[in-house]
C-alpha cells in the first residue's frame, strides 16, 4: 500500500471514530462534565510532574455563547476551572495559547518548526508547513483571565478565549507540563484531535526548542471525560486508535481518579 492510500485510510478511520465521539458526547449531562473535571483536576494535583512543574500550559475549556444556537451541535471537553483554580493556589504560572499565523511566529519559533518538520519520514507530511500555529502567553492572575473575551462568537461555535498579551512560554526558559485537550482518548496515551493540528504542532515545536536550548521536555497530559475514552475495538482494521506521523503521542490520560502512563 502506497503511503498516500495509507494516509487516506488513516483519514477516513479517524473521521468516522470523531463521528463515534462526537455522539457520545451529546449524551452526557453537564452536571457530569463539572463532577469530572473536578475530580481530574484534583487527581492532577495528585501527580509528580504536577508538583516538579513551575511552568504549566492548559487550555480554556470551550464555550457555547449564547449568540450560538446551542441545538447545532454540543461542544464537550473536561473543563479546566478547576484547574486554574488549583494552578494558581499552588502557586503555579500559567499559560494559555493563542492562535496565530504562523508568520508572526518570532522567526526563531519558525525555524524550530521548519525542524521538526523536517524530523517527519513522510514526504508530504514534512513539506507541511502550517499556516496558522499556537504559542503559549503568560497569564498573571485569575482576573487577566476573566477579563478575556470571546472573538466573533457569533461566526464560530469553535472560538475560544484567548490571551492578546503576555510573556511567551519560551521567552521565560519553555514548559515543564502541559495540559492537552482532545476529542478522543486511549489508555495507551493516544490522543484523537479536531484535525486542526496545533497541539501536534506546538509539542513538536517545543521538543525541538528543548533540544536545542539544552531544557527538558514538557511532561504532555492527556485530560478525558469517561465519554471520550476510546475502548479497544476495530474499525476498517484499526484497534483503538489508527496513529500518522505527526500524531504526538502523551506522556500521560487522566480520566476522573484514574491515571494511564504511556507505555
Amino acid at each position: 500500500m502506497s503511503m498516500s492510500i495509507a494516509n487516506a485510510a488513516v483519514a477516513s478511520a479517524k473521521k468516522k471514530m470523531r463521528q463515534e465521539i462526537s455522539k457520545r458526547l451529546k449524551r452526557i449531562t453537564d452536571e457530569s462534565i463539572i463532577s469530572q473535571s473536578s475530580r481530574i483536576a484534583n487527581t492532577i494535583r495528585t501527580l509528580p510532574e504536577y508538583h516538579r512543574a513551575r511552568k504549566i500550559g492548559l487550555y480554556l475549556h470551550l464555550d457555547v455563547p449564547d449568540a450560538i444556537q446551542k441545538d447545532s451541535g454540543k461542544i464537550v471537553e473536561v473543563r479546566t476551572d478547576f484547574l486554574i483554580r488549583n494552578l494558581f493556589e499552588d502557586n503555579k504560572y500559567i499559560f494559555l495559547p493563542r492562535v496565530v499565523p504562523t508568520i508572526d511566529l518570532p522567526s526563531i519559533q519558525q525555524q524550530y518548526l521548519q525542524f521538526a518538520q523536517r524530523r517527519l519520514k513522510d514526504q508530504q507530511e514534512s513539506d507541511y508547513f502550517p499556516f496558522l500555529s499556537m504559542n503559549m502567553l503568560h497569564m498573571p492572575d485569575v482576573e487577566s483571565i476573566e477579563r478575556l473575551v470571546m472573538e466573533d462568537a457569533k461566526e464560530n461555535a469553535f472560538t475560544i478565549r484567548e490571551p492578546t498579551e503576555g510573556e511567551d512560554a519560551f521567552d521565560v526558559g519553555g514548559l515543564d507540563l502541559i495540559i492537552v485537550p482532545g476529542l478522543g482518548f486511549t489508555k495507551s496515551c493516544a490522543r484523537l484531535g479536531h484535525g486542526k493540528g496545533f497541539y501536534d504542532n506546538f509539542i513538536r515545536l517545543h521538543r525541538v526548542w528543548s533540544h536545542y536550548n539544552a531544557r527538558s521536555e514538557p511532561t504532555i497530559i492527556g485530560v478525558s471525560l469517561e465519554e471520550q475514552l476510546m475502548q479497544p475495538y476495530v474499525m476498517e482494521n484499526y484497534k483503538e486508535l489508527p496513529m500518522e506521523e505527526h500524531d504526538e503521542i502523551l506522556d500521560a490520560v487522566v480520566v476522573g481518579d484514574e491515571i494511564y502512563r504511556r507505555r
